[in-house]
This record gives C-alpha cells, structure tokens and sequence, in this order.
C-alpha cells in the first residue's frame, strides 16, 4: 500500500514546525538561568556564573596556603648547593654531572608549566596541588635508592621537577583567583616563602647533614613536601553567585515556560545574527516533559534542552559581548567554563588591578572581572592543533594558548624571551655554587649555609621592595627590574674577589637583593609588552624559555669548574649573563620595541 501524499506532507510539515518551535524556544527562554522556567534573559545573566574575587576573608587563607608551598619548593630546590659535595662523592660524579640533577628539577618544574596550567583549569588548584605534593614526595624517596648520578638525575630531577610544578602553578593561580585589588599585596607576601624558604632550608640541611645522611635528609624533606597536601587542600574554589530573580511581573509565562521574547531581546537576537520564528500555535500545544531551546545564528541551528542542568547548558546567544573581545563565543561553551580561572586573561598579573587602564578607566570591578573572562571563540579552536581536540575543551583550550608562538612576533616578547635565555644561565650559580666555594676557602659548612640563608632573606626585602616601588605612579617597573638585573650582575662577578666570609655575606647578599626583580616584576612588564590579553600566553611561552635555561645553564657553567678547578670561572661566566640579560632588557625602553609587531 502506496503511502498517502497528504501523510507524507503532513509528516513533513509536523517536522518542521516542531523544530520551528524550538527555534522560537531560544528567543524565550533563559539560556544561562539555573531553572528552565526563570526570568527572560538580559545582558547581566552570565556575570552570575562568572566569581567575582572576595580580595580579602577565605583569600587570605588562600595567600596563607601559596606561602606555605612557596616556602617548601623554593626552599628545597635553592638549597641545593648544601648537598652538592655529598652527592659528587658518593656518586664519585663531577659537579656538572650532579648540578645537572638540580637543574633538571628547576627547569622541569617551570617547562610544565602549560600541562600544569591546563590541570589547573580543568580540575582546579586543589587536586593539582595535593597530587603534586604526593609525586613530590614520591619523587624525593625513590632518589635514596639511586645507584648511579642517572637514576638521580631521573628520581629527583625529571619526577620531582614534575611534582614541583604542580605545586607552585596552583600557588600562583590560587592567590590571583582570590584577589583583584589587594592582588598586590598579597603576591606579595605569598611569594616572600621563597626568599624565606631558602633561609630557613639552607641551615635545615645543613642540620640533616650533620645528624644523618643525605638520604636520611631525603627521607625528612619528603615528609615536608607532603605537608603541601595540607596547603594545597586549602585552595578552595570559588563559586559564583546565584543568578539574581527578576521579579515575576516582568516576564509572561505560560504554562511555567516564557512566552513572547521581549523588544529589547528580539533586537539584540537580530544584531547578532539570530533569526526568531513564530511557533504555530496549533502544534505549540503538543505535551510535552520538557522544554526545548534553540536560536539560529547565521547558518548554525543550536537546539538547548532549558531542563539540562544550568552546569551543562551551552551559552552562545548572551555571552557574545563582554565574554569575548573578538565578539564571539563558540556555541560549544559550557556556561561552567566561566569560573575556570586560567579563562581569565588577569590570572598571571602580580600586581593590583587598580593599575590595571580597565579599572583606571573607572570600570567597575564586576564589570571588569566580566570584561577579563575570555572564552576562545571558535575560529581560535578550528585553528589549534588537531592533536588538542581529543583532550578536555578546559585543557585544550590553555594548552593552545600557553604555546602559542605568535606573540613572539611583537618585537619586546621577543626581547623579554631573549633575555631570560641568557639571564636564568646565571641566575643559580650563585645558588649551587656559594656554598662549595666557601667550604673550599676554608669556611665552616656552617657558615657556608649561612650565605644561602642570607641571599635567601635578601631576596625577599627584594621582593617587596621592588614590589612596593612598582606600584608608585610614574616609577617604571621595567627601569626598576633592568638597574637591578645589572647590579645583580656585577655582584656575581665580584664573588671570585671576595676571600673573607665577610666579603662573601656582602656579595651574596647583594646578588639576593637584586635578582629578586627578574622573576617578580615579569608578569607586570609583560603586560606592558603584549597587553592583558597575551599575559597567559607569554607566561606560557616564559615558562618555557626559562624551564630550557635553567636545565642547561647550571651544567655548563659547572663543566667550567670540572675543566679549570677554580670556581672563580663559573661566577664570571654567570655574572657575564646577568649583565647581559639586563642590557637586553634596556632595549625594550626603545620605541622600536614598545607594542609594535610585524
């Protein structure tokens, strides 16, 4: 039996005005509202799924936390150089080979970076951090059981840098989530733990050395990494605000779903490419369990189920504007990726966001916090890497922008990197190789200690410092960072000069002074460089950049000393870096360097 014609075109048009329906849904139904049967939509909606940052009450715990895990890391990784003698003899290596060890747990700890960071943004801080504490720890007991300098190399080196990483991203990440306008400050406290880690681990293992031996001292270091599960346990995330009710006359509802879209909804639906259509109202009575949503943006249809949990709803049609400069968001956005922190292009500035033009501008601060909440649109994913797409959007999406290299093509990026290569050769010699030279010229190991623990306290008055001057109207921070680069620089040349322990404290002291600039002011001349947008994206790539140094500089510098015997070489070619790194670094007060880009 032939099928009736008029069956078939009824059929036909029943399809088609079912899915008319829901294209008329998207128009009347909230998008971003937790319940299917809220309020209509308005421009203000998805800034309730955006936390906006307390600057103050859990945070300081938070800054508490990033201190704690701080001191630990930083603590253990710059007092390296207390050990270096017991591993060369017991591995019967040269100090190349066993500096090597230490410079694979700096650089892998800063080369993870953009894995971390992509963690971070897909699980959040806490769980990274308690795992990295864990693969830390692990990382420190497996390295007691080594029987050649390779093994440790690998155990202390590769897997604790990889734990170490996991530790200081989440620190960094957590402090910025928590604070806008008092972000200064409490950086600024949070990352006085390495200046003080260093001065209270040098004498601590100094102290193990003295009453057990360096495996033993292996063992106690691993309890202390463990207290970072502690810390880290502490990141809480932030939850953003319950959407705010509108009150019900504001609205017509119509068997509990929105009817008719309102003027201003139609027109903002229009300009932007939407195209509403009228439901028959015949077939507009069909029961049914729930309510479909959907809208037609240039030649996309994008069907929303309004009973889906407001967590799994796809925000597109209400997060065009403010969410995203370029003026999209992809369709595939999840309304929960809003309170993901590395989605915030701000996350990685150090100072307060009063300095920030936005806040200057006299924006106000939900405004801005909205205005930095950056989803990729998706022309940005089509063009990634076709490797990303099986991972998590979270992950994929930072991943993407953490190793983006087009923003070496602005000139300044591209000096910036230049100089950290050269600047992180010399930046730990005076770390790893302080101690030995002491003890050489006759210095108690006590004493020796001592001087870690003193570049260690300088390195946090540093911090501060060049902190608080950072933040006074006119003071360049690039000026402030270049002027102590160089001096840093020549007091690791004029360490080879000194003989007394006295003349030792005064150098060393000074080099802790003023290398404390080059890793806290980065963030904020980066912005500088490349803008708020890029900041991810070039602390991504600075990561990288410095995470490459810093394994291969120590070692060289080291194989200095295997082939002369004499540590004065490894603190000329140290110091000869850093004066280099600031000279590069005066090149950016040139025009030539300032925001242009080929």
């Amino acid at each position: 039996m032939k099928p009736n014609s008029e069956d078939m075109n009824g059929s036909v048009e029943d399809i088609g005005v079912e899915l008319t329906e829901k294209i008329y849904a998207a128009t009347t139904t909230p998008i971003l509202g937790p319940q299917a049967n809220s309020t209509e939509p308005n421009e203000d909606d998805w800034e309730d799924y955006i936390p906006e940052p307390p600057d103050g009450g859990w945070g300081w715990v938070v800054m508490v936390a990033s201190f704690v895990n701080n001191f630990v890391l930083d603590g253990i990784a710059y007092c390296f150089g207390v050990f270096l003698l017991e591993y060369v003899k017991f591995f019967n290596s040269s100090i190349a080979s066993a500096s090597l060890a230490n410079s694979l747990l700096c650089g892998v700890y800063l080369l993870v970076g953009p894995i971390v960071g992509a963690l971070v943004n897909k699980f959040g801080c806490r769980p990274v951090g308690i795992a990295g504490s864990i693969i830390g720890a692990c990382a420190f007991l497996l390295s007691t059981v080594s029987k050649s300098v390779v093994v440790f190399q690998l155990t202390y080196g590769v897997i604790g840098g990889f734990g170490f990483g996991m530790m200081y991203l989440p620190a960094v990440v957590g402090v910025g989530y928590y604070f806008e306008k008092k972000r200064g400050i409490a950086t600024g406290i949070a990352v006085c733990g390495t200046g003080i880690g260093v001065f209270c681990m040098a004498p601590f293992g100094k102290f193990l050395l003295h009453n057990v031996d360096w495996k033993g001292a292996h063992i106690a270091l691993a309890g202390l990494l463990l207290q970072g599960c502690i810390s880290s346990a502490l990141m809480r995330p932030l939850t953003p605000k319950r959407r705010r009710r509108q009150p019900k006359g504001n609205a017509e509802k119509t068997n509990g779903h929105a009817a008719v879209p309102s003027s201003d909804d139609q027109k903002a639906l229009l300009e932007n490419g939407a195209a509403p259509t009228q439901p028959n109202a015949e077939n507009s009575r069909r029961n049914r369990t729930m309510s479909s949503t959907s809208y037609i943006a240039g030649s996309r249809l994008v069907v929303v189920d309004s009973g889906t949990p407001a967590d799994n709803i796809h925000a597109s049609a209400f997060l065009h504007t403010p969410a995203n400069a370029s003026g999209a968001v992809s369709p595939h956005v999840s309304v929960q990726n809003l309170s993901r922190p590395l989605y915030r292009k701000d996350i990685f500035y150090s100072g307060s966001v009063l300095n920030v033009s936005h806040v200057k501008s006299k924006m106000s601060l939900k405004s801005y916090v909205a205005s930095i909440a950056t989803l990729p649109s998706a022309h940005e994913q089509s063009s990634r890497l076709s490797c990303l797409n099986s991972l998590p959007k979270p992950m994929a999406d930072i991943l993407a922008e953490m190793l983006d290299l087009t923003v070496l093509r602005n000139r300044g990026m591209m000096v910036l990197c230049a100089a950290n290569v050269v600047g992180m050769i010399g930046y730990y010699v005076p770390f790893i190789f302080s101690s030995s030279r002491a003890v050489s010229l006759g210095v108690s190991e006590g004493n020796a200690a001592l001087l870690l623990s003193l570049m260690g306290i300088c390195n946090t008055v540093g911090r501060v410092l060049s902190g608080v001057l950072s933040t006074i109207p006119g003071v360049s921070a690039l000026l402030i960072n270049n002027i102590c680069v160089t001096l840093c620089g020549i007091s690791v040349l004029l360490i080879p000069f000194c003989n007394s322990f006295a003349l030792m404290v005064v150098a060393n002291s000074a080099f802790g002074l003023f290398a404390s600039t080059l890793i806290s002011l980065a963030p904020i001349i980066m912005c500088e460089l490349v803008g708020l947008e890029k900041l991810t994206n070039g602390f991504g790539l600075l990561c990288l950049v410095r995470g490459v140094t810093a394994i291969a500089g120590p070692p060289i510098v080291g194989m200095l000393y295997d082939i002369t015997g004499d540590y004065s070489a490894t603190f000329y070619a140290g110091g000869a870096c850093l004066i280099a790194c600031g000279a590069l670094h005066f090149l950016l007060h040139l025009k030539y360097f300032k925001g242009k880009t080929d």
